[in-house]
């Protein structure tokens, strides 16, 4: 581990106030988990399945982001964005019981409330892609290699960090822990390990990049009979990337109040992720109307249905609050250069990003299933979104409080190399 900058482990003096976040959030999350069993217990058609699952395609595309936002930015050689890659990273990690729990119960409990198509006597069809184990295997073998691999680059990134100190302090787990990993960075040499974070980088671009395509096929176009979109995938991942840069950028404020990490977090990464957030609004736009010219010229009734639900009648308000959410405010706030320099302005977009990109979900997935669906209608939608929501919390806190929370090699390399963004 460097000398020259010291990360300390956890969450510093701020434990005691994280600690009853976290049990909060525990709490959060039992009641939710508490009232699927009792929806599951009572009757499986009284559970707000589509609701479920368009909670889960938001959150499990923005936080496999996470790693992928460290994979482009190490590729890119981008200096500012360096304080951002363990937090991105842990984001990543924090949704990995939940990626396998919710769906297998999506699997094994509500498929047949929501994938028709799985019902081999509706076409009499015999494909193996288009049968129950086709589904489960393709995508379990895809999320294990995506958290596989994405857990192998987190520990290469983490060891050049650790020193024999990290085995001395804290609790009991966390020394039997950063003693099993320094005994693995014992095996490697501390150059070889830097370097390998950036050659594996594209290898978790692909995988991810699959793992996202079939969830996107599987759980949202597939929905819609005679549905085919080549587009569909790319419009999905490019929602992950714009709306898992802004949650990257409201968890940020975690370190900033709580770490003593603020110096790192300076008017350079606000600007440039500002100018990244532009970016991915204007390429979100760009696939939006790709998606929406093709389907709209063709005017194929099982193409353009959905869309035109979404755009019309019940769900129109939602359709537009989306399209301003993630396209029409942001563009002209970043408009103004001051928009990206000042921490509260740059958290609001990016917290209306997030929202509007939840809605672009909510209306991929609700409007096939209902005609005059309302959010939140139900207390059962409102339990299972908070609780989910609140598991995926609960374990990235805990993962902060294990693990320094930026990558300190990478912030004294960027201060050594030519030009540095610090």
């Amino acid at each position: 581990m460097s000398t020259e900058i010291k990360i300390p482990v956890g969450l510093g003096g701020a434990s005691e106030t994280y600690a009853g976040l976290k049990w909060l959030l525990a709490a959060l999350f039992l009641a939710g988990a508490g009232t699927l069993v009792l929806l599951l217990l009572s009757e499986t058609q009284s559970v707000p399945w589509p609701f479920l699952l368009a909670n889960f395609m938001f959150l499990i595309g923005v936080s496999q982001f996470g790693v992928c936002f460290s994979a482009i930015l190490r590729l890119c050689r981008a200096k500012w964005s360096r304080p951002f890659y363990r937090l991105s990273e842990l984001m990543t990690l924090a949704f990995l019981p939940f990626a396998f729990g919710v769906f297998l119960v999506i699997f094994f409990l509500g498929r047949h409330e929501l994938l028709y198509w799985l019902d081999a006597s509706s076409e009499g069809h015999a494909s193996p892609w288009l049968s129950p184990n086709g589904l489960l295997l393709r995508n379990l073998a895809a999320q294990l290699a995506f958290y596989g691999l994405a857990t192998y680059y987190f520990i290469m990134g983490l060891l050049p960090d650790l020193s024999q100190q990290n085995s001395e302090e804290g609790p009991e787990w966390r020394r039997n822990l950063y003693r099993r990993l320094l005994a693995m960075k014992a095996r490697h040499d501390e150059r070889q390990l830097k370097s390998r974070v950036y050659l594996l980088a594209p290898a978790v671009l692909i995988v991810c990049g699959i793992a996202n395509t079939l969830i996107a096929w599987d759980f949202g176009m597939m929905l819609v009979e005679h549905y085919h979109s080549t587009v569909y995938p790319m419009f999905f991942i490019q929602g992950n990337n714009l709306a898992g840069t802004a949650l990257i950028l409201l968890l940020s404020t975690l370190l900033v109040r709580s770490t003593a990490t603020r110096k790192y977090f300076g008017n350079s990464q606000l600007k440039s992720m500002g100018i990244m957030l532009t970016g991915f609004v204007l390429l979100w736009l760009y696939l939006f109307w790709a998606q929406f010219f093709v389907t709209w010229f063709g005017n194929l009734p099982n193409e353009f249905g959905p869309l035109w639900k979404q755009m019309y009648g019940h769900y129109s308000p939602y359709f537009w609050v989306m399209l301003s959410c993630v396209f029409f405010i942001p563009l002209l706030a970043f408009l103004k250069a001051e928009t990206k320099k000042a921490w509260w302005s740059l958290l609001l977009v990016s917290a209306i990003i997030c929202f509007g990109i939840w809605i672009n979900r909510y209306l991929m997935i609700i409007p096939i299933f209902f005609d005059d669906h309302r959010p939140f209608s139900s207390l059962a939608e409102i339990a299972l979104t908070i609780g989910l929501a609140s598991g995926f919390l609960t374990v990235l806190l805990w993962l902060l409080n294990a693990f320094p929370p930026v990558s300190a090699w990478e912030i004294y390399e960027a201060t050594i190399e030519d030009d540095p963004a610090y």
